[in-house]
């Protein structure tokens, strides 16, 4: 049949694409997303960054991995003092949480996201913001590597307690800017858009009718 020829034949063209795209992660791309981000904590500390920069690789998965950039623990400096009969003393709040993570999935695509700071008493709305998502292997550039460290550590002063009040109107604008562009705001913003469009199209195509209807009865 000439239906499984063509079937088999685009089978077995995406099974390749798909493990070429796994081997690239494996040998290219996740060390390349590594040095930076390694770099990048190291340059951290030369510069006496004050929060700390550290990187972790998950890849006990095969065919399945995350390479992170995360910032330590932050006590707050809220401190709850403790007095009951079972326990005395006192507890420091922390912030935790922070990290840019490079997310590769078996379907052979990255994802770059970034979570904030949060503690009990401080913490953005949002749980993390997408920078990039469904890149193949080949797309991660040492560019678009940089450009997501960047915004990752911006996005660290934004959210951690210690930065609330370096931000200035730009950097408020910035922010908002990176949670409005996030793929799962723009995909409700087109549905929006859609439903409205769907809505108006009503009104108008009900208007329309009527005038027509009006034209054909009017009495000559």
């Amino acid at each position: 049949m000439k239906v499984l020829k063509k079937e088999s034949s685009k089978l077995a063209s995406s099974g390749f694409e798909l493990h070429r795209r796994r081997l690239n992660w494996r040998l290219v791309t996740q060390q390349k997303i590594q040095s930076k981000f390694q770099e990048t904590a190291e340059s951290a500390r030369n510069a006496k960054y004050p929060f700390n920069l550290f990187c972790q690789v998950h890849d006990e998965t095969i065919n399945e991995a995350t390479v992170q950039l995360s910032s330590g623990a932050n006590k707050t400096g809220v401190i709850e003092k403790i007095d009951t009969p079972e326990k005395k003393g006192s507890t420091c709040e922390a912030e935790k949480g922070s990290a840019l993570v490079a997310s590769f999935s078996s379907t052979g695509s990255v994802a770059f996201i970034i979570y904030p700071y949060k503690s009990e008493r401080y913490a953005r709305n949002e749980d993390n913001i997408i920078l990039y998502i469904a890149l193949s292997p080949d797309d991660v550039t040492d560019k678009i590597i940089k450009k997501c460290i960047s915004k990752y550590l911006f996005y660290n002063r934004n959210s951690s307690i210690y930065g609330v009040y370096s931000n200035s109107l730009i950097d408020t604008l910035k922010i908002n800017w990176m949670t409005f562009i996030d793929v799962r705001n723009r995909k409700k913003l087109y549905k929006g858009f859609w439903t409205l469009f769907v809505e108006w199209s009503k009104i108008v195509g009900a208007g329309i009718a009527g005038y027509i209807v009006a034209v054909l009865t009017q009495t000559p």
